[in-house]
């Protein structure tokens, strides 16, 4: 497993972390149907090419893509209907307890389900409400180039804690930015807002055109 997140991909991100976990189940198969929940770099290739290839002017240290679709790791996201969920996403280290993901999200199943923001933002909220040693859970609503979004700040032990969830120009994308600053690496909340304004400006400068912009 990758160092970085690792408070955050405990506290906050459940199953669906994106935490720079390299491949996925051995049975894994992302073609087939969804039995078992698994990630593998290129399993899903264009979600992958959604993800923005550069932040603090170099490449993600991890980048992969997978599917989540048993009730554990489906989560809140099972009560709106979705019985599989796709994503991909990458890693950029910050440190040994520090790190951003910007990832991508969308409903594998059933067919023609739209996965909406408000249901993946419950997902992340009801894991820090419900995880240990996490306070001061904030949440907000904000836009990002007219899109309507939702953050969530909280502090996990001690770590600086932020997501953001918006609806991407892509009609079945969302667009997610997970950030974990510990303090001993990220020692201002300031330093920290500062990573998450970056990181909504590398899905602004994604090639793709499809993310819009802070």
């Amino acid at each position: 497993m990758a160092r970085g997140l690792v408070s955050i991909a405990a506290a906050l991100l459940v199953a669906v972390v994106l935490s720079g976990c390299a491949g996925g189940s051995p049975s894994f198969d992302p073609t087939g149907p969804c039995r078992v929940d698994g990630r593998a770099s290129g399993a899903y290739p264009t979600l992958e090419a959604l993800v923005p290839k550069s932040f603090d002017g170099r490449p993600p240290d991890h980048l992969d893509s997978g599917r989540n679709c048993t009730p554990a790791n489906l989560g809140s996201l099972a009560s709106h209907g979705v019985t599989e969920v796709r994503f991909a996403g990458g890693l950029w280290e910050e440190g040994k307890q520090s790190g951003v993901t910007l990832a991508v999200f969308e409903a594998g199943t059933p067919a023609g389900l739209t996965l909406q923001r408000d249901w993946l933002f419950e997902f992340y909220e009801t894991g820090a409400r419900t995880a240990r040693s996490t306070d001061k859970i904030e949440t907000s609503d904000l836009t990002v180039a007219g899109a309507a979004g939702r953050r969530l700040d909280t502090l996990n032990d001690e770590s600086y804690q932020t997501i953001v969830v918006w609806q991407s120009a892509a009609p079945s994308i969302l667009d997610v930015i997970l950030i974990g600053s510990d303090v001993r690496e990220v020692v201002t909340r300031a330093a920290h807002e500062a990573r998450v304004k970056a990181a909504l400006a590398a899905f602004a400068a994604a090639p793709d055109g499809l993310s819009p912009s802070p």
